[in-house]
């Protein structure tokens, strides 16, 4: 199963690479550390297309073991300091947990204040229709062009165990494209857990063509401005 994660997560980056002008790339490395518990590591890969259609494909995300890909469209929009993009999408997963989601992501940035929330409902395809619900908010301030820092929580609902709440608090550093976030969910119990990520952003973008002028004198084209 992981080896057939690693080939779609492959073929998701040769698919952005050969994509049109204006196309976001970002990649997300997580490794959750829980106390008493094996570490795990998730990978992520967001793409959106020039036009706004929108992929993501997860692995260790739904549960161990499993991938998954959603696929949506992005509505963007905002004016002067308030930006704001809202992304409903729909997948699926293969692997220990095989379902069915709906997913919905809401990044709003106002200032140096940024707003995230990822949330989705995810049903079983096995025989007893188990489901849950997740989401996964964080409020921070950009202090600094490279330091930001703020609050994060996670809620989970399962049919069967009922409801958690995780708060915490994240830290994270920015250079260029590249961002490492720190976060520590219920620090102040012995069930705490950190998780320690990389993520990596890139735009492709179109070469636009110069314009070309014809030398009356020699009668050869060269681009403009040469």
């Amino acid at each position: 199963m992981r080896a057939f994660a690693s080939i779609l997560m492959i073929a998701l980056v040769f698919t952005c690479n050969r994509a049109l002008a204006q196309s976001e790339v970002m990649f997300e490395q997580y490794h959750v550390i829980n106390t008493g518990q094996p570490s795990l590591y998730m990978p992520v890969m967001h793409y959106q297309h020039s036009k706004n259609w929108y992929a993501e494909a997860r692995y260790n995300y739904e549960d161990v073991e499993t991938f998954s890909l959603y696929l949506g469209r992005a509505f963007n929009g905002g004016k002067n300091a308030f930006n704001y993009s809202v992304v409903p999408m729909l997948g699926g997963s293969l692997g220990r947990w095989q379902g069915i989601s709906t997913g919905l992501n809401i990044d709003v940035d106002l200032n140096d204040f940024f707003f995230s929330s990822q949330s989705q409902y995810s049903r079983s395809t096995g025989l007893y229709g188990d489901y849950f619900v997740y989401n996964w908010s964080e409020v921070g301030y950009q202090s600094l062009k490279w330091l930001y820092a703020g609050l994060s929580l996670q809620h989970t609902h399962e049919r069967f165990a009922g409801s958690e709440l995780q708060p915490g608090f994240m830290v994270g550093f920015t250079f260029n494209r590249f961002t490492i976030p720190l976060y520590t969910f219920e620090p102040f119990n012995s069930g705490r857990n950190f998780i320690i990520g990389v993520t990596m952003e890139w735009t492709h973008k179109k070469r636009k063509q110069p314009a070309l002028v014809k030398d009356e004198t020699t009668g050869r084209t060269t681009p403009f401005g040469k």
